[in-house]
């Protein structure tokens, strides 16, 4: 479904790792080929929910990168689509004001129902909401079925709740009703994006072969030293891509005293900004490269052109673009750096599915090739305790 080559170096000393099949019977991957991973869609009130035209979407890393994705993959639906992920006071403020109390729905979510940002945004939302008509029409929750402040509030107020899956992590949950109910508001067939991940995960064109290569291409760099990884994407679709990647190789492998520290570099604007450092700084960096091929229709005119710019003459935007991939992966090879590119079609729901399943299974390769539990975030349920002891002391 996209082609994955690793550039440099051409051998990699990952020793006989294959891909462990025991993974494929996890919920977070299985749940693809499940009948029941759409069932959400059938709900009467769901379905009553879904009839709004604008949706605001409360939730947090893994509750809601997934389908930030999705919407910037795919803008152009006929809703209007909002995600929320902090509490920054000026954001809140001029979403709200702009809300149409008879259009307006709104998406919460949390595993945990514990979530700070989410259970304020929520609360601050409720408050606001708690005079439109058909209030208890208005809010769609996604949380584990247990007792959860989220879960009151549900109760309380008589939202519709919808479970999300217990065994399933946050930042593993894209392939269920956390990432497809979102896709479904935007537009997007979640069958389609399911169709995807399901593709890879039974090794359609070879598709764990890529995701060995890629788990020993990481796992290879973090034991010789590399222990930062640049996903340069020339793709505006995929743009959000890098910022869920970076979630999932951040919490995922940084435990122990050892991880991968991600970095997003979107093509071709950060050749203008961060490529001094990758060329000039710290040898301590990989690349992985991630091209989504062009329309071709958009062609240079034939009117005046610079003399510098001859080289413009009959070329078309996807030349230029896919020309300036080209030259900036080739300055990095002669740099030495370790490279690999991912060719990748237009992007479609299929192929975004397919995506997301790749990386998921790489990551937790990976995780296994340096020795750590991909799963859980021990460090950043230690700074949400925290968060509510300052509140609770006043000191804040």
């Amino acid at each position: 479904m996209f082609h994955q080559e690793i550039l440099l170096p051409t051998e990699i000393s990952g020793g006989d790792f294959g891909f462990p099949d025991d993974l494929r019977a996890l919920d977070c991957f299985s749940i693809v080929k499940s009948k029941d991973a759409l069932s959400f869609v059938e709900n009467p009130r769901l379905k009553k929910w879904t009839a709004h035209r604008n949706f605001v979407i409360f939730g947090t890393g893994g509750s809601s990168l997934g389908g930030q994705c999705i919407l910037a993959a795919f803008p152009d639906g006929d809703r209007d689509v909002r995600f929320i992920s902090s509490l920054d006071s000026s954001r809140l403020i001029r979403e709200f004001s702009r809300l149409d109390p008879r259009e307006t729905g709104f998406l919460c979510i949390s595993k945990s129902g514990e979530t700070l940002e989410t259970v304020a945004q929520t609360l601050f939302a409720v408050d606001l909401a708690k005079s439109w008509e058909n209030f208890q029409d208005k809010f769609v929750f996604i949380t584990e079925d247990r007792q959860s402040s989220l879960k009151e509030i549900a109760l309380h107020y008589d939202f519709l709740c919808l479970d999300h899956p217990k065994t399933i992590g946050g930042r593993f949950s894209l392939f269920t009703v956390v990432g497809m109910l979102p896709a479904l508001l935007c537009g997007v067939d979640p069958g389609q994006v399911l169709d995807g991940g399901r593709r890879v995960l039974e090794n359609f064109e070879n598709s764990i072969e890529k995701v060995e290569a890629g788990a020993a291409f990481m796992a290879d760099g973090f034991r010789n030293g590399f222990r930062q990884h640049v996903a340069f994407i020339y793709s505006d679709k995929l743009a959000l891509f890098g910022q869920w990647l970076a979630q999932m190789y951040a919490e995922s492998a940084g435990k122990s005293d050892r991880g991968i520290t991600p970095i997003t570099a979107i093509g071709s604007i950060d050749q203008h900004s961060q490529l001094q450092l990758y060329l000039d700084g710290c040898s301590d960096k990989c690349f992985t490269f991630f091209l989504e091929k062009q329309n071709p229709r958009l062609t240079m005119p034939d009117g005046f052109l610079p003399p510098d710019f001859f080289c413009f003459r009959n070329k078309t935007a996807a030349d230029l673009f896919e020309t300036q991939c080209l030259a900036t992966m080739t300055t990095i090879l002669e740099k030495g750096c370790r490279l690999r590119r991912l060719g990748i079609p237009e992007i479609t729901p299929e192929i975004l599915g397919a995506l997301f399943m790749h990386f998921m299974l790489e990551v937790v390769c990976v995780c296994r090739l340096i020795g750590v539990d991909p799963f859980g975030q021990p460090a950043v349920e230690r700074g949400k305790i925290m968060a509510k002891e300052l509140l609770e002391c006043g000191r804040c």
